[in-house]
């Protein structure tokens, strides 16, 4: 479904070599970098970890965040792996970057590296008891592949509310991201939207209820994904989150169902 993808060609074994260097720099920074970091935090939800919906919050100034997600979708009984290393880093106060790697694997698609992204995550406030809070983040894919061609912007624009005083912290969650499809094919849109509507809620003080509905418009003209997710987050050190969640498609176009797991370090 996905567009801009690299065949996998003679380029297998550099692959593979990347992605045992990215996942050994992985497990080899929990050891190599001081724990001077604060605590993780569970409840600020990543993208994919374990669904889709993103809170309004970054990494704390200075923070440091490794962070692997995991990917399956059957796609009209076709398999799609993605496994993707992150880094994350709080460049200056409220704001964040972030550099993301997906590795792509399995029938439904060609083997091989995606398009990797760069964002830059920006927070305005903090909520209060009327206001929600507000972040922004603009990114973009690059084009790493034979296949892929042009750099495709996006601006996501993302609201967080907490609902009542309770221990519980249920909170709200809306996320809407705009793409311009920079290099367009015939058959594909020029502009293309995403929308997450999101809810969490802390069940203990280590575990994380997550659950959103998602609408996203596919490169390829005609396409809508609807996909309904449930997932859990919990906080297994002070420093290490680990994720897991399961999805199931509403269309058509939709994947079948979907798992996720992940795990994200704070150094």
């Amino acid at each position: 479904m996905n567009t801009n993808k690299l065949k996998y060609t003679g380029k297998g074994k550099s692959l593979t070599k990347l992605f045992l260097g990215l996942t050994t720099s992985f497990y080899l920074s929990t050891y190599l970098f001081p724990k001077t970091a604060e605590a993780a935090d569970h409840l600020n939800l990543e993208e994919g970890l374990p669904t889709e919906v993103e809170d309004a919050y970054p990494v704390p100034y200075q923070g440091i965040e490794l962070q692997g997600a995991v990917k399956y979708d059957c796609i009209n009984g076709k398999d799609s792996f993605v496994i993707e290393p992150r880094l994350e880093y709080g460049i200056a106060p409220n704001t964040q970057a972030r550099i993301a790697v997906p590795f792509k694997f399995g029938n439904a698609e060609s083997d091989g590296i995606g398009d990797v992204g760069v964002e830059v995550f920006y927070n305005f406030n903090i909520e209060t008891l009327k206001t929600p809070a507000f972040a922004v983040s603009v990114g973009v894919d690059t084009p790493t592949g034979e296949d892929s061609a042009g750099i495709d912007p996006t601006v996501k624009l993302i609201m967080t509310k907490t609902l009542g005083k309770g221990t519980n912290l249920d909170r709200l969650h809306l996320n809407v991201g705009y793409t311009f499809n920079d290099a367009k094919k015939d058959d594909e849109r020029r502009n293309v939207v995403k929308a997450v509507a999101g809810y969490s809620r802390r069940l203990s003080p280590q575990t994380i209820l997550v659950t959103d509905f998602v609408y996203e418009q596919e490169k390829e003209e005609d396409e809508d994904t609807y996909i309904l997710e449930l997932g859990i987050r919990q906080q297994a050190t002070p420093l290490t989150v680990w994720s897991v969640g399961a999805g199931v498609g509403l269309s058509n176009d939709s994947p079948d169902f979907r798992v996720t797991a992940g795990i994200q370090q704070s150094l």
